[in-house]
């Protein structure tokens, strides 16, 4: 089976789609498309610096990343990148971004003889060029609800979504939220997001350098920090709690100005994938500090699993998806802002400590490995 993927720039991070092509590659040849999003780039200094990136690539000034985001030396795709503007108005300028995309997909479609193929997609952009590319399937892989998104143009995206599933076999959602929303209309299945288990429940000899100026006890968050996190609760409790130091790991999002007041709340920048173990190893626990809002009710953290295989505490506020996982970690409300000391506090004490054994045998079942073969089953019986 043969797959033509539009999606997040591979290589960039680890999304989930990327972590089941990094398995799936190695057995059914893909043709990976870095698509533009649906989030238009701010005024930001990140912003700035990854339009630069992007549009480098696209020109050809700069090479596409071949690796696949873990270092684990398994197989990367054919890594397409069309010359797209991060633009889906006015209609003329979409219209541009189709015929690029479909002109630069094609001629890698011909330079890997691709006879059969089925699109993935994790975007619904590429509504415009689904007819044109003669899939023998198409995938829609609905990771999010875009619409929600702060900033997002809530019409339009919907509009996008709506176009795209005239043209799909199936639905295939990470969370049970988005699965409802799609199944009494559409041929739809439910497919959770898996962990690396070597990569995390294996404790690193040392702790990662960008904790060595950062006082202990530390707690932190790692991944994408922005609009789904509660600064208001994390501002409280870095009040509260003066002599803890709170730690996020990652690329940043958002304003955090406010955080940034705070003397005990630190931000590393991002590290390589393969090195969040290390960094979680100078944690006393790990964090999941979301609103919980129309935005947030619809994700399926990946970072749960990794937090959970890695042996420490976690902490969250009671997401729908994390909510099932109940017994391995605590929930607390977002406005319990004792409730989170509490936690907190016996996980630095020690009065917590997770059942490791209960938490292996949850886990045992979730790698990623397990979830590409049913991704693969859903995709050859839909």
């Amino acid at each position: 089976m043969n797959f033509v993927v539009f999606s997040d720039d591979w290589g960039e991070h680890p999304s989930s789609c990327q972590h089941l092509f990094q398995v799936l590659t190695k057995a059914h040849p893909t043709i990976w498309v870095n698509t533009v999003g649906l989030r238009l780039p701010q005024f930001t200094l990140s912003d700035t610096f990854k339009s630069a990136r992007k549009l480098s690539t696209m020109l050809g000034l700069r090479q596409a990343t071949k690796s696949n985001g873990n270092g684990s030396g398994q197989l990367a795709p054919i890594v397409s990148v069309p010359l797209m503007t991060p633009f889906h108005r006015p209609d003329w300028l979409a219209a541009l971004n189709n015929r690029s995309l479909v002109r630069n997909v094609s001629r890698a479609l011909a330079k890997q003889d691709f006879k059969d193929f089925t699109i993935i997609t994790t975007t619904p952009t590429i509504c415009g060029v689904t007819d044109k590319l003669s899939a023998t399937k198409i995938i829609y892989y609905c990771v999010d609800d875009f619409s929600e998104w702060p900033g997002m143009e809530k019409k339009l995206i919907l509009r996008l979504e709506e176009n795209l599933l005239k043209h799909v076999s199936a639905v295939i959602c990470t969370s049970q939220a988005l699965y409802e929303k799609f199944k009494d209309d559409h041929p739809t299945h439910l497919l959770k997001h898996g962990v690396d288990l070597k990569l995390f429940s294996e404790t690193p000899e040392k702790e990662h350098p960008v904790l060595s100026q950062i006082p202990k006890p530390r707690v932190g968050y790692f991944g994408n920090f922005d609009q789904r996190n509660n600064q208001e609760l994390i501002v409280s409790l870095a009040k509260a709690m003066p002599y803890v130091s709170f730690v996020f790991t990652g690329p940043v999002q958002a304003n955090i100005s406010a955080l940034k007041r705070q003397p005990n709340i630190f931000f590393t920048g991002a590290v390589p994938y393969e090195q969040l173990p290390a960094v979680v190893k100078g944690w006393e626990a790990c964090l999941l500090p979301y609103h919980f809002n129309a935005l947030t009710v619809n994700i399926n953290p990946l970072k749960l699993k990794e937090y959970l295989a890695s042996g420490k505490p976690v902490i969250s506020t009671p997401l729908p998806d994390i909510v099932e996982l109940r017994d391995y970690l605590r929930l607390v409300d977002e406005k319990n802002i004792a409730g989170w000391r509490t936690a907190i506090d016996d996980a630095i004490g020690g009065q917590w400590v997770p059942d490791l054994n209960a938490i292996g045998n949850v886990l045992a079942g979730e790698s990623w490995t397990r979830k590409a073969d049913i991704f693969l089953r859903i995709c050859q019986v839909t």
